[in-house]
């Protein structure tokens, strides 16, 4: 009868030191904080460039699964900062796919800029404990 509890422990004990050995650069904020520099630029520039674009969304999505990774691996100590970008993506989001006419259009604009200054808010203070570049 012991024999299957000791089964059972060695698979616990072998998946917890497995989940352990998880690629280290999933577990570095830096490296999920470049990634989401990028999105965001690429966000940015698909708003502006392409409106209402399937895109748009696409990258907004991925911005946000980005986010919550950083957010995660900080430890909460971006939560206002995330959340203010969290919002900003969600605004320009919103304002893209209603104005998929016209790319130059002042919500879209107006959402882009957000997004540029509540990503800088998120850099602040990221750039001291993150290289980028």
């Amino acid at each position: 009868m012991r024999r299957p509890v000791a089964w059972i422990a060695l698979v616990v004990v072998a998946g917890g030191t497995l989940a352990a050995c998880a690629d280290p650069a999933d577990q570095d904020p830096c490296v999920s904080y470049a990634a989401l520099t990028a999105t965001v630029d690429d966000l940015r520039e698909l708003a502006q460039t392409e409106g209402g674009s399937a895109s748009v969304a696409a990258k907004a999505v991925a911005a946000k699964a980005q986010l919550n990774q950083l957010e995660a691996l900080s430890e909460d100590r971006l939560d206002a900062a995330a959340s203010r970008l969290r919002t900003a993506v969600d605004d320009l989001q919103l304002a893209a796919g209603s104005e998929a006419q016209d790319p130059a259009a002042p919500l879209v604009s107006a959402a882009v800029d957000d997004v540029r200054d509540a990503f800088a808010a998120l850099a602040e203070s990221l750039d001291t404990q993150c290289t980028t570049g």
